[in-house]
């Protein structure tokens, strides 16, 4: 066995393919540690939060994520090993010689197996060394630690290559063919793909990271919760799920492969083989059959070719589709794609309803990685079809031009790929048919898939067939198209995002039920007319290097070529270079020339430029925004904004101004008119930052009127243009869009690594809570405090217009119509504009109007928005003062963007967030998050419009944190414990997500830096258990004093110092630790049930015994954990077998370790500690387990 092993080994270290995948592999490595250390600037590769790539967490995903790269080269080595033999004929010579069956199958798959380990360990020395490049950032270096490269190889690459490798090895070897190999390999994706879509519901975490083969989901599952001080120092060993997916699937490739062992045939089967090859309906066999045929004499005149190639081109579909392998990876695909369906659009764990946009974007992602592999795949079935079958000599003798081969190849593949957009669309509606859903689309699925992805996949099939034929070797080619699907795949991450520089690239077309595809697909059509002319281009290449004959060198090759420079080939080509260059051009002029294209990069350099140029003017005194008087012209046709404004300022400092500065879009023009004379400054269109010295100072106390015109327009050619605020039907944009008085600190640059990447010094992302600067301007803007609103908006007539304040007067003129809107007391300066066709739910709560504008079809939840905003302002107006306006609205937008944002009475709200969610009451596990992201929306009125805080650390706890308890408040009095358990524990996961993805520091909330895992998700965990120990009512009366105090004020604004304070008093000095735990430390916990007994009493009562563990701990900026200790009141509790709670006893706890016993009235299911995940525990799951009765 050993000595076939070497043979083998070393046969195979002699091939020059070999050391070209440990080359790439090995190049790869380097270009992904140069990429995350910070060589490319423009690079944006990540491992989440603040990482070191050498740590033991990043090296560990550096070998997952590459490795999964190569299941096709574990394909092509390990079947090989054992299928070439048959192929060559060899297999007589082995069966024959004196060696034992074990000797032959072990000793081929092992030697192929170390000949992996050695390619593969190219994945470590790459990464080993491009730690080393000159370049990369030294602050995203850590030590260098040999067990942090060995453990990844060890315990991920080697593990893999044994499971993809066994499964490989024993098909090749009961089969004797490599195309079910290859098939094997797609089919190993299934659980890849579908793991991460289930991962996203709480209660599958566990099943998705053990169906992934190549354990990525169970190493994310793994270290998930890992802050930045374990992701950068921690071992990842062999532990928990990681271990357990490890041990599943090395099993299942153990027992395949000595199930293998004892089915494989250790003696030739010529005809039963071929017999049966041909019962699978091999294509060579038939084509070449086929080929033979003398029931008819073909007549190769030129007339007849074009009807000869219609035939060629179904016999080479037919054969394709035919092929039992084939129907296999389709089913696989198709499987995908339903598993896809099971979480659609969740959120929450909540489904939305199968609407067909939501319904394609999930099959089309699904079924796109089946869809390259076919096409990448086949491609070199077909190109090497006749000479894998043995006819290509007689075939290549026929009066055929090379056209015809080529072309009939070419179109049977995008035939292929046509019959396959039809299979994605079946699919597509039989889920929403089977999910019970009837409002079929079937013009939305052919407009998506065959106007918009079957082009691409088109372009995509010619590139292959040309890499077949240029290569001119099967499985090489193969490869530099995975190395094209990587670059496809990886490009925008290294800065590379403009579609002109990538084959194939097209921008993303994202389709709304409000403004169907938009202005985008115009944009797609030209960049795929574009890639048009190279694709025409790349098949009349392919035509001159067509393969035809014996010979193949090079040399013979390129006279061929040149031979086959005709008329009408050099034609062709010219055509094809004509549409790209005239199309290229277009694009070009478009959108760098008219237009500035700008990456993420090139924008975060333009922020940094600012900075650097201009934050020498923050610190100089700005005269307020006090009055806002807008005429605002919405062009939807034209995707065209004219806003026409007036600003009243107002010099609210103690000293003149004479300098005053103003930032606007840079993508708008604009002009500007003081009331008084002025000598302008600075002019910086580029950036937007303009400055004018006034004449005469602007005096304390004094005004001064700004009038500006502001227009946005697509600039450019053919329809295209850059995207403005405005589009055809759901327009939605801000004041971001108009002018902005002085310096404006928020655009700057926050990441540590970008403000490094673009020579920028370390900054705080905030002030200290309670700096007197800070709490001169509130945090949501520095250039007013509040307005008074005044805004006329115009829009298309059968459009509705919507801005804040209450509707004056509307009127149609000229085909336009409008909408007079006037605020009646102040308002922050923050606020909306929409225009859309809209059809109005109307409802009222006391003597507030409550509108809802919704896009026709869309009415599954109106009933959940009206009744979440009649709870919340049920509930807000008693505990914690009036609402300030007479109407509420609820606005739908396009769903380019997936949130709710509450503006002065208005409440934007995306159409992919709640508009069409399907929220089943009686489940269990829905969560109405409709309701609940109304309530929490609503409660911003309060909670922002007339309590805001200063622009200081904390901030964002007396908006954010406090409409996230205001909505848990609303949503408690409806859910029932049951979901408001299930919903903590999302808010946990996210906490506890968000802390390890940290990029510069974790801050307890009352520091927090505008970091959202801290102020919603920490926030309402840390409010809702306080209310739960100290109580609701107390908690309100401490809001509802401090609306008293600070509510619709200005300057000095309010710190969360005073929230603080105004709890602290009202908690009893036993839970006072409460404050300090929740708001100013950083605390988790480490608390497990160890188990539980229970005993039936005399009266029909359970005594339960429960046997807890608790435990208490600090962390650090970073993570670093130290013990605390214990003195907490935390709750123990009982279920039944239904999840239904029996008992609920707080307890205070100074032991580690405590046993406890309770009685309840009926059967327990499960007991344990703090049941309802209230606390902040990284292992929520251990806290519950299951009762076992004793006898009495």
């Amino acid at each position: 066995m050993f000595a076939i092993a070497r043979f083998e080994a070393r046969q195979r270290l002699k091939l020059l393919s070999t050391w070209v995948y440990f080359a790439m592999f090995l190049a790869l490595a380097m270009l992904w540690m140069a990429a995350a250390g910070g060589v490319f600037k423009e690079a944006s590769i990540s491992f989440g939060g603040k990482f070191l790539i050498n740590a033991p967490r990043s090296l560990a995903f550096t070998c997952s994520v590459l490795g999964c790269f190569g299941a096709v080269v574990v394909a092509a080595m390990m079947g090989r090993s054992v299928q070439q033999d048959f192929e060559y004929g060899m297999q007589h010579f082995f069966f024959s010689a004196p060696i034992k069956k074990y000797q032959y199958v072990f000793g081929r798959f092992l030697g192929a197996y170390l000949v992996l380990a050695v390619v593969f360990s190219s994945i470590v020395i790459g990464a080993w060394l491009g730690a080393w490049l000159p370049g990369i950032d030294p602050e995203r270096l850590g030590p260098q630690r040999a067990l942090a490269y060995l453990m990844p190889y060890v315990f991920t690459l080697l593990p893999n290559l044994f499971i993809f490798g066994a499964i490989f090895f024993v098909i090749a070897a009961l089969t004797r063919r490599m195309l079910p190999v290859y098939i094997s390999s797609v089919v190993m994706l299934i659980g890849y793909l579908v793991a991460p879509s289930l991962a996203r519901d709480l209660d599958y975490k566990t099943l998705a990271a053990l169906i992934d083969p190549f354990g990525t989901t169970a190493l994310i599952r793994l270290t998930e919760y890992w802050p930045n001080a374990e992701r950068n120092t921690r071992l990842v060993t062999l532990e928990g799920v990681y271990l357990l997916n490890r041990a599943i699937w090395s099993g299942f490739a153990l027992v395949a492969l000595l199930l293998g062992y004892w089915r494989f045939q250790f003696h030739a089967t010529t005809d039963a083989g071929a017999a049966r090859r041909r019962s699978e309906g091999e294509a060579p066999q038939r084509l070449s059959n086929a080929s033979l045929s003398t029931q008819e004499t073909p007549d190769f005149a030129q007339r007849n070719l074009a009807a000869l190639l219609l035939k060629m081109s179904w016999l080479n579909l037919r054969e394709t589709i035919k092929n039992i392998y084939f129907v296999v990876i389709v089913l696989a695909g198709v499987l995908t794609m339903y598993a896809g369906a099971l979480d659609m659009g969740s959120m929450y764990g909540t489904n939305t309803y199968p609407v067909t946009e939501k319904v394609l974007d999930m099959v089309s992602a699904s079924f796109a990685l089946f869809m390259l592999i076919i096409t990448t795949f086949y491609a070199g079935e077909l190109v090497w079809r006749e000479r894998e079958a043995g006819t290509y000599l007689m075939l290549d003798a026929l009066p055929v031009p090379n056209w015809l081969p080529l072309l009939s190849k070419l179109l049977a593949l995008v035939g292929l790929q046509a019959l396959l957009s039809l299979v994605i669309m079946l699919c597509g509606m039989s889920i929403q048919v089977f999910k019970g859903y009837y409002r079929l689309d079937p013009g939305l699925y052919l407009e998506s898939l065959f106007l918009s992805h079957l082009p691409y996949y088109a372009l995509v099939a010619v590139l292959a067939i040309f890499v077949q034929v240029l290569i001119n070797q099967k499985y090489l080619a193969y490869f530099a198209m995975i190395l094209y699907h990587i670059a496809s795949i990886s490009f925008s991450s290294l800065g590379l995002g403009d579609p002109l520089l990538l084959y194939g690239s097209t921008p993303e077309v994202v389709y709304s039920a409000m403004n169907g595809a938009g202005h985008f697909v115009l944009r797609e059509r030209w960049y795929l007319l574009y890639w048009s002319g190279a694709a025409v281009m790349l098949t009349v290449l392919s035509l001159l290097f067509w393969p035809r004959g014996a010979q193949d060198s090079w040399r013979i090759r390129l006279r061929l070529a040149r031979h086959g420079l005709t008329h009408g080939v050099l034609a062709s080509f010219a055509g094809g270079a004509l549409i790209f260059v005239f199309a290229g051009g277009v694009l070009f002029y478009v959108f760098h020339v008219a237009n500035d294209y700008q990456s993420e990069f090139s924008r975060d350099a333009d922020r940094a430029s600012i900075e650097r140029q201009y934050r020498k003017f923050a610190a100089t005194p700005q005269p307020r925004i006090t009055d806002v008087k807008l005429d605002v012209a919405i062009y939807p046709a034209q995707r065209s904004l004219i806003v026409t404004g007036r600003y009243l300022l107002q010099n609210k400092t103690s000293l003149p101004i004479s300098h005053i500065f103003v930032q606007q879009d840079p993508t708008a023009t604009m002009r500007l008119r003081f009331d008084a004379r002025v000598h302008p400054g600075l002019d910086d269109g580029k950036l937007g930052f303009y400055s004018y010295r006034l004449a005469a100072p602007l005096a304390p106390g004094a005004t001064l009127g700004l009038d500006f015109d502001i227009r946005y327009a697509p600039r450019g050619i053919f329809g295209l243009g850059q995207d403005t605020p405005v589009v055809a039907n759901g327009t939605f944009f801000t004041n971001a869009v108009l002018p902005h008085i002085g310096y404006q600190p928020q655009q700057e640059l926050t990441d540590p690594r970008d403000r490094k990447k673009h020579g920028l010094p370390a900054r705080e992302r905030a002030l200290p809570r309670d700096d007197a600067k800070g709490l001169a301007d509130n945090y949501v803007s520095n250039d007013a405090d509040r307005i008074n609103f005044d805004a006329t908006v115009s829009t298309v007539d059968g459009q509705t217009a919507i801005a804040p304040g209450m509707l004056d007067n509307d009127w149609i003129a000229k085909g336009r119509h409008y909408f007079h809107y006037t605020m009646d007391q102040p308002i922050l300066n923050f606020y909306a504009f929409q225009s859309a066709r809209y059809a109005v739910k109307h409802e009222r709560w006391q003597d507030v109007a409550i509108d809802v504008y919704y896009h026709p079809g869309h009415e599954y939840n109106l009933d959940r928005f009206v009744r979440g905003s009649k709870e919340a302002l049920e509930y807000y107006t008693k505990n914690f003062g009036p609402y300030q306006h007479k109407i509420l609205r609820i606005v739908e937008f396009p769903r380019y963007a997936t949130f709710a944002q509450s503006f002065p009475n208005t409440i934007p709200y995306s159409e992919g967030l709640g508009f069409i969610a399907k929220v089943d009451d009686k489940n269990p596990k829905d969560i109405d998050y409709p309701f609940y992201v109304t309530a929490h929306e609503v409660a911003h009125q309060w909670w922002a419009h007339q309590l805001v805080g200063g622009n200081t650390r904390g901030a964002t706890v007396l908006s954010e944190t406090l409409a996230e308890y205001s909505a848990l408040m609303v949503m408690k009095k409806t859910a029932g414990p049951a979901k408001m358990r299930r919903f903590l524990r999302y808010d946990l996961n996210q906490y506890l997500m968000g802390r390890s993805e940290e990029r510069k520091k974790e801050l307890p909330l009352a520091e927090n830096e505008n970091q959202a895992y801290i102020h919603y998700h920490k926030g309402s965990l840390a409010m809702y258990l306080l209310q739960d120990i100290i109580g609701e009512d107390k908690v309100n009366g401490v809001l509802r004093d401090l609306l008293k105090i600070y509510g619709q004020k200005g300057p000095p604004y309010a710190s969360v110092t005073a929230l603080i304070a105004g709890l602290r008093q009202v908690t009893p000095p036993e839970q006072a630790y409460l404050i300090d735990d929740l708001f100013e430390k950083i605390v988790l916990f480490d608390n497990r049930a160890l188990s539980a007994t229970a005993t039936k009493r005399g009266d029909g009562k359970y005594a339960v015994t429960i046997k807890v563990q608790a435990g208490k701990l600090t962390a650090g900026e970073q993570g670093e954990e130290h013990d605390a200790p214990l003195h907490d009141w935390i709750e123990i509790g009982v279920d039944d077998a239904n999840g239904h709670p029996l008992l609920r006893e707080r307890l205070r706890m100074t032991a580690r370790q405590a046993s406890y016993t309770v009685i309840v009235g009926s059967r327990p299911g499960k007991a344990g500690i703090d049941p309802d995940n209230k606390l902040i525990d990284r292992k929520p799951d251990d806290n519950m387990v299951t009762v076992e009765l004793e006898e009495p």
